[in-house]
């Protein structure tokens, strides 16, 4: 389903910071099923009040809210959350990502020792209005991953991830629809910025993803 030797043999970009965008990383025979049974049940409302990191008050998020599933949280000590709800689409790739194989994939496309590293995964959903504005991502988020679930995304809806150059919203280098033949994968650091484009309220659809990042250890 997930193709790990495309990760595994995938080169990142090094400009502005180090990332990458996939094309088809799942298989063109499942993303529409994953599209249509992406999950809709269990979601908690997050606010920019919970992302203030102790010790980081430089990384303070912005103003936002979204919805988002827990379904691995090793940095919180929450182990695999029950996925008996999901279809068995959706309970075969999370089985994936869960897999040494795929942790070993993403080692080698960052070139990163990540075996000691909190797993997360979880997915997402982005209501019309939402944006995320320029940030790096907190220290301890090491390297992150998206995958994409909106099938027919209009791109005058904007809601798209956006590579920066800078904190400036018009220093765009890339610029990714979250349509389900993409992924994008990003690491961190104190050039990473990135954003997400405001979603237009003239949007049909929620913005859908899953995330999984790799997480430092607690120093």
């Amino acid at each position: 389903m997930l193709n790990l030797s495309a990760i595994s043999n995938a080169s990142m970009q090094s400009i502005p910071y180090k990332w990458i965008v996939f094309e088809n990383l799942l298989d063109t025979s499942v993303q529409s099923e994953l599209a249509n049974s992406f999950p809709t049940t269990n979601y908690k409302e997050y606010h920019a009040r919970d992302f203030e990191p102790d010790g980081y008050p430089e990384y303070t998020y912005n103003d936002y809210r979204f919805f988002a599933r827990c379904i691995l949280d090793e940095s919180k000590y929450k182990g695999l959350q029950d996925i008996k709800d999901l279809s068995l689409s959706w309970q075969k790739l999370i089985e994936q990502l869960l897999t040494p194989d795929y942790r070993e994939a993403m080692e080698h496309l960052t070139n990163l020792d990540l075996k000691n590293h909190s797993l997360t995964i979880y997915l997402t959903r982005h209501d019309l209005g939402f944006w995320n504005r320029p940030h790096t991502d907190i220290p301890r988020k090491h390297v992150t991953h998206l995958f994409y679930f909106n099938e027919g995304w209009n791109r005058e809806w904007r809601g798209c991830f956006q590579v920066l150059k800078d904190n400036q919203t018009t220093s765009v280098v890339k610029e990714v629809p979250p349509l389900p033949q993409y992924s994008v994968a990003i690491v961190r650091c104190d050039r990473s910025w990135h954003m997400v484009s405001p979603i237009s309220l003239n949007a049909t659809q929620h913005r859908l993803h899953l995330q999984t990042c790799f997480w430092l250890p607690d120093s």
